[in-house]
């Protein structure tokens, strides 16, 4: 009966080497398989934001060329409808701004600018020209006092 025990020391020894092997390639599958999701979520937001971008590259394009060809009224509402779908985009922003100057609305051009700044403090270098440039137009457009 002894002699079975001890054959059997062995084997045992053997199979709890086996043991640790299979966790250990458990381990490593898991570790494989949170590697693979995390490169899969990365991609897919890699690709999301790629959309975006996009999006916003066609758009600003669109709204030049209604800009450039004096569509303003067109522009306005393309630039209003970017603005609603991307609140945060900078240059749906600029481009609300400057359709509403080509329409003439220096207020609400002057509004639009003001928001951006609130939202995308960075922006001051090419939003304060704008601002400067719609306050000399309010004052040159402003009745002049009858002499």
């Amino acid at each position: 009966m002894e002699s079975s025990v001890e054959s059997l020391t062995p084997l045992l020894s053997q199979l709890t080497a086996l043991k640790w092997l299979l966790v250990l390639i458990a381990l490593c599958v898991l570790g494989m398989l949170i590697i693979f999701f995390v490169i899969a979520v990365n991609l897919l937001d890699a690709v999301k934001e790629g959309r975006t971008s996009n999006r916003s590259s066609n758009k600003r394009s669109e709204l030049d060329e209604l800009l450039a060809s004096g569509q303003s009224k067109s522009a306005k509402f393309t630039a209003l409808e970017w603005v609603a779908s991307q609140p945060l985009s900078p240059d749906a922003h600029w481009a609300l701004a400057k359709a509403h100057y080509q329409l003439g609305e220096l207020s609400e051009a002057k509004k639009v600018l003001t928001g951006l700044l609130k939202f995308a403090p960075e922006e001051h270098y090419r939003v304060d020209s704008w601002l400067e440039l719609l306050d000399t137009e309010f004052s040159e457009r402003r009745p002049r006092p009858v002499s």
